[in-house]
């Protein structure tokens, strides 16, 4: 009996062992069972984040090409006024910035010296004409030869000739205002000694303006004045409105240095400000292009100067960009010349395709991009 009680005890604890064993078996199949699902999970592949990118359509370059060019306004009208006698300063009104009127006096030189001359020849011509009234007279009745008759008809011909002079002399000592006008610049102060043809002031007509442009030599030889459009001029002291302007006249002698002719457009100024000759603006124009003298071709394009990528290569690249989430795209480009806020692009480009336009350097082809929505921010862009 007792013998039987130890082989019960002994099978009693070999259960137990071989329960315990099975139940640690299974707790680490199951803890081996969750690391698996654990680790396939982190090893597995994440989504790739789409970012969105600024961009601009290819515009096709349009056949009218905007030109811009530094310009300097001018007078309308302007003048510099002179004597053209000498004499002594005695009357001079006229302060900068005066505006006078068509025939007011200006400045007057001292007329007593002009004034004592023209009285002699004054005196001479009433001499000279009652003695050739009276030769003329005995001459009709063959009272005296034809030769003193025409001495006496020469000397009344000289006084008379001899008293306009002294007249415009006289005439000369006062100084009027040409037309309607400001005073530019005074060049000598009252009671100086002036000698003729010294300026005294400069009178300038503001009421409308000219602008004065430097052209190429290029664009003269496409057409000159005629070839330009819708020229406009923007003040530099204005800001950002322009103003029609029209050709007045073009130079057709190159200025020796820079080899360009002026071109001189008229402009009316705006009422709000004050514009004044010597004043810089840039001055705009749209010209027509020609196949045989720029290469121009309907495939050419325009883009912004900030799509532009240069290569280490030297080349110069643009990405495309899909219009759904897409890898983008660099392909080379053959740029052309700047216009305006973008540049020509002669090859590589089509209108209508889609480019980056910010952030191009930071750009490759294992990123997930796609065109920014308007109004967008962050990843919402």
């Amino acid at each position: 009996m007792k013998m039987k009680s130890k082989v019960a005890l002994v099978i009693a604890l070999t259960i137990v062992v071989a329960a315990i064993g099975g139940a640690s078996c299974f707790f680490k199949a199951g803890d081996n069972a969750s690391n698996r699902k654990q680790g396939s999970e982190s090893t597995a592949p994440r989504s790739h984040v789409v970012r969105p990118i600024p961009t601009s359509v290819v515009q096709p370059l349009p056949k009218l090409i905007t030109r811009e060019f530094p310009a300097k306004v001018r007078a309308n009208k302007r003048v510099q006024l002179a004597f053209c006698v000498a004499g002594q300063l005695i009357e001079l009104d006229a302060p900068e910035g005066r505006r006078v009127h068509q025939g007011e006096i200006v400045a007057r030189l001292d007329p007593r010296d002009y004034r004592n001359a023209r009285d002699v020849a004054k005196a001479k011509y009433d001499d000279a004409k009652q003695s050739f009234e009276r030769i003329e007279s005995l001459y009709k009745h063959d009272a005296v030869p034809a030769a003193e008759y025409d001495r006496s008809k020469a000397a009344f011909d000289m006084a008379v000739a001899e008293l306009r002079i002294r007249q415009k002399a006289l005439d000369d000592t006062i100084l009027s205002a040409p037309f309607d006008g400001v005073v530019a610049t005074r060049f000598v102060e009252n009671h100086e000694h002036i000698r003729d043809k010294q300026p005294i002031v400069s009178i300038q007509d503001i009421s409308r303006v000219e602008v004065m442009v430097q052209v190429p030599e290029r664009l003269i030889a496409r057409g000159g004045a005629d070839s330009l459009q819708n020229i406009t001029v923007q003040l530099d002291v204005d800001g950002g409105r322009r103003f029609e302007a029209a050709v007045r006249e073009l130079s057709t002698e190159a200025d020796p240095v820079t080899r360009t002719y002026k071109l001189v457009l008229a402009m009316k100024p705006p009422e709000d400000i004050k514009v004044f000759p010597g004043m810089t603006a840039m001055v705009r124009a749209e010209v027509s292009r020609r196949k045989p003298v720029d290469g121009w071709t309907p495939t050419h394009t325009l883009i912004p100067y900030a799509a532009v990528v240069n290569g280490e290569d030297g080349k110069s690249y643009v990405w495309l960009i899909d219009e759904k989430a897409a890898v983008p795209r660099r392909v080379p480009v053959v740029m052309g010349e700047p216009r305006g806020d973008g540049i020509e692009i002669r090859s590589g480009l089509r209108p209508g395709q889609r480019i980056a336009v910010a952030g191009v350097h930071s750009l490759s082809e294992t990123m997930l991009v796609r065109p920014m929505r308007t109004g967008g921010e962050g990843l919402d862009g």
